[in-house]
């Protein structure tokens, strides 16, 4: 029973160590602000390129109207707004990202926990099949004292 039992719990375990090893068992050598922190400049840095690419694009793809019907003064001011927008947008996406990093640590933490509880049972286990085993063997010494079978 105990054997059935321990055999079950491992294989759980295990189970749980290669499909959760990539994400909730590496995700939890970080602190929580640590992994939402890095994770938030992570997402900054990629909005930004991302924002400068399309800005890009659409400054090469109007450069001819850009360049010829618009003053000097009218170029600053679009590039001002572009700039106005790029730190509204990225403000508003750097909340979204804030919430939706802090609930993947949330749910990566509680499957940890639930795979340390596993741990824990098997190591219970274990501790009773030895303490069994050694108390046998003490047994066992007592009712042989000269030592042979």
């Amino acid at each position: 029973m105990v054997n059935a039992e321990r055999t079950k719990l491992m294989t759980k375990a295990e189970i749980f160590r290669v499909k959760e090893e990539r994400r909730a068992l590496k995700l939890n050598r970080f602190y929580r602000s640590d992994y939402i922190s890095y994770e938030m400049i992570r997402s900054a840095l990629c909005f930004i390129f991302g924002y400068a690419l399309f800005v890009l694009m659409w400054v090469l793809y109007y450069a001819e109207p850009l360049m010829t019907t618009k003053q000097i003064e009218e170029l600053v001011q679009m590039a001002v707004r572009a700039g106005v927008a790029l730190l509204c947008l990225l403000t508003c996406f750097l909340v979204a990202s804030y919430f939706v990093f802090r609930r993947k640590y949330r749910k990566a933490r509680a499957k940890v926990k639930e795979y340390q509880a596993l741990l824990k049972q098997i190591n219970r286990l274990y501790e009773q099949e030895t303490a069994k085993v050694w108390k046998e063997s003490e047994e066992f010494k007592h009712d042989n004292p000269s030592g042979s079978a």
